[in-house]
């Protein structure tokens, strides 16, 4: 068995310098696939629930990020990056289906419009349909990407992603991850081997070449199977710097480390093959 990786860019749809970025870097860098933000600004009143996010292909920033990635890369299927309202209501999401389903279906019109192949994959913004930061949302998440056929950003292990983390090392998550992975197998919904990503910011990142060395590694430790790396590069910009503060120079680092000679040569001397879907 080859060890296989899907080089991903999360957050497409809401900065289109980093788009303009992200697009080149399908066309031209190890890039191999893209997550795209579809939930725009929550409407009606604060209520406890919310309301579904607004989405659609509509939304200019959407569009404008789906045609490039079509110029750039017009075989490669981006994913559906889902992303829930921060902080969550106590008690959680109930229409959390709704919310992911219509995020699904307004890349799914974008894509469409511009002859990009429909998603075929979903993940979580910060984690949150995973129960990171409050409620799990893993058998609803699952339930749509069955019904869909997505692929979901689920690692089978939880080896690389949880390092040195107490919450997943806790018994309480390790059970409810394998349950999910059990469910997911269940429903023929496909899951990456590993996912590996920096999860700290600026801070925690320190400097170029320190988060190049931690990719560096990642890079050593992936096992065999298809496995996933994802990143949030980006141009330094006056929006970026006061959307991200303390997350801002890391994301330039992460634009750096997609074109640096020393990240793709690693790749190549390590065999590992670079693949859009897991």
């Amino acid at each position: 068995m080859t060890r296989s990786l899907v080089l991903t860019a999360d957050d497409a749809g809401t900065d289109p310098d980093a788009d303009r970025e992200i697009a080149a870097l399908l066309a031209g860098s190890p890039l191999t696939a893209v997550g795209v933000i579809t939930a725009g600004p929550e409407s009606g009143p604060a209520n406890g629930l919310g309301s579904v996010p607004d989405t659609g292909p509509e939304r200019p920033d959407v569009a404008r990020a789906v045609k490039l990635l079509a110029q750039a890369a017009p075989d490669v299927a981006p994913g559906v990056h889902v992303v829930l309202p921060a902080p969550e209501p106590e008690g959680g999401f109930d229409d959390v289906v709704d919310r992911i389903t219509a995020q699904a279906d307004a890349l799914t019109r974008a894509t469409a419009a511009v002859g990009l192949p429909a998603p075929d994959r979903m993940d979580s913004h910060q984690g949150t349909l995973y129960g990171l930061l409050g409620r799990s949302y893993l058998p609803e998440a699952l339930g749509v990407c069955a019904r869909r056929g997505m692929a979901f950003r689920l690692p089978r292990g939880l080896e690389l992603y949880g390092d040195d983390d107490p919450v997943l090392a806790s018994p309480g998550v390790r059970a409810r991850h394998a349950s999910a992975v059990a469910a997911a197998d269940a429903a023929g919904v496909r899951l990456p081997r590993v996912i590996a990503t920096h999860r700290g910011g600026d801070a925690e990142a320190r400097d170029y070449a320190t988060l190049r060395d931690h990719y560096l590694r990642l890079l050593g430790r992936l096992p065999e199977g298809a496995s996933e790396i994802f990143l949030h590069p980006a141009p330094d910009t006056a929006r970026l710097r006061e959307a991200s503060a303390g997350w801002w120079r890391k994301r330039t680092w992460e634009l750096r480390l997609l074109g640096d000679p020393v990240f793709i040569r690693e790749i190549e001397r390590q065999g590992i093959d670079l693949v859009s879907r897991w």
